[in-house]
């Protein structure tokens, strides 16, 4: 069991953490994604290599399947390292066609299986806003992308100051078996 005195100071680190890693993505949006996009390579690479390292020493089921994938894991790694640029516009592109797909999804589904009044207009402007989202993406990527930094960073701010403040209340506990 966790006691006050320790959720309390994990709750407040994690928050503060959060806030200041949410103001660096509000001060320095190119470069905090380049090291989001730095660390996804290394991080792809490390995984692959040691995907590969355990196919080959028998340690994972179907080795030639982890050998395959840590190869692929591998050269994923080096192309995000390689093509940095292209690699946050992929990215973007697909969010954005996420975006306008989810949009659509929104707008038939607001006609389909009855639904009717409010919930009904929600829907087809929530369809209407992930439709337009996802265009401006496409038109705009390099806005696109300040924006869904600056976005990233206004919520670790906010979830910073919202861990912070469960930092002070009571933990939960935990149920009887």
């Amino acid at each position: 069991m966790q006691s006050r005195g320790a959720y309390m100071a994990l709750s407040i680190l994690t928050g503060l953490l959060m806030i200041v890693l949410g103001g660096l993505f509000l001060a320095q949006p190119g470069l905090s994604l380049a090291s989001i996009i730095w660390l996804v390579g290394i991080f792809a690479i490390v995984y692959g290599l040691f995907l590969v390292i355990a196919g080959i020493v028998g340690r994972h089921d179907g080795g030639g399947w982890a050998i395959a994938g840590g190869v692929l894991a591998v050269i994923m790694g080096i192309v995000v390292l390689a093509w940095p640029a292209a690699t946050s516009l992929a990215v973007l592109y697909i969010i954005a066609a996420w975006a306008i797909i989810s949009g659509v999804a929104d707008i038939i589904g607001a006609f389909a299986g009855g639904i009717s009044g409010g919930r009904r207009v929600w829907l087809v402007l929530l369809g209407l806003i992930g439709i337009g989202v996802g265009i401006y993406f496409f038109v705009h990527p390099v806005s696109g992308i300040l924006t869904l930094l600056w976005v990233v960073g206004i919520y670790l701010v906010v979830l910073g100051v919202f861990r912070i403040v469960a930092g002070f209340m009571q933990p939960p506990r935990p149920q009887a078996a």
